[in-house]
């Protein structure tokens, strides 16, 4: 089941998933960037998933969940002060 395949690389994926946000935040400060922040971070999972073994699924097929992921834990971050504004 694709599913469970999925949730378990996000899982996985979660720890370096927030460090990337972190470096990309940190690398590119500020309000009103999300959109070139979530595509750096694409580029860097991307990149890293093309190196990495075959998990049985394609990267695409793993974008829209990590976009997701990726998404509610900035907005996570946002709420709790983490990042500043």
């Amino acid at each position: 089941m694709k599913f469970l395949t999925i949730l378990k690389a996000i899982i996985t994926l979660l720890p370096v998933v927030i460090e990337a946000i972190k470096a990309v935040e940190e690398a590119i400060p500020g309000q009103g960037k999300g959109e070139a922040k979530l595509a750096a971070i694409r580029a860097i999972l991307e990149g890293a998933y093309a190196a990495a073994q075959d998990i049985g699924l394609t990267f695409s097929e793993l974008w829209p969940a990590l976009e997701k992921t990726i998404g509610g834990l900035v907005g996570a971050f946002n709420s709790a002060g983490v990042f500043r504004k």
